[in-house]
């Protein structure tokens, strides 16, 4: 099978990268709005538990068992949501940083439509 000049040219292969940068992108914020929702979201969970214990006359920092349950309840989640956000995060970037590492190699791939085209005259 012979390869024609167009296959061997750098565009070629910027065309199949972009291919997944912007999925990446939409996934990387995605990603980081979602887990910066559920990590507001638990942290007002766990501050309105840690209120609703104390009106009792309790403290939160307490060292007795149910305190400590009390301050760990929300861990997994909170674990969860900030590593989501890091993930999230280097999606977001890292991805930007190729898009805008390529944004001079964007050739003219012929797609482009007038207005009369698209007006149907």
């Amino acid at each position: 099978m012979e390869t024609t000049p167009a296959d061997a040219s750098p565009t070629a292969n910027h065309r199949g990268l972009s291919r997944f940068v912007r999925p990446l992108l939409i996934l990387g914020i995605v990603l980081a709005a979602v887990s910066a929702v559920l990590l507001f979201i638990v942290l007002g969970l766990d501050a309105f538990t840690a209120t609703v214990y104390s009106v009792g006359g309790k403290s939160i920092n307490d060292p007795t068992p149910e305190a400590e349950a009390l301050r760990d309840q929300y861990l997994g989640a909170k674990i969860a949501a900030i590593v989501g956000l890091v993930i999230g995060g280097v999606l977001l970037v890292g991805s930007l940083v190729v898009m805008y590492l390529n944004r001079s190699r964007n050739g003219d791939d012929g797609d482009d439509l007038s207005f009369e085209e698209l007006a149907g005259e």
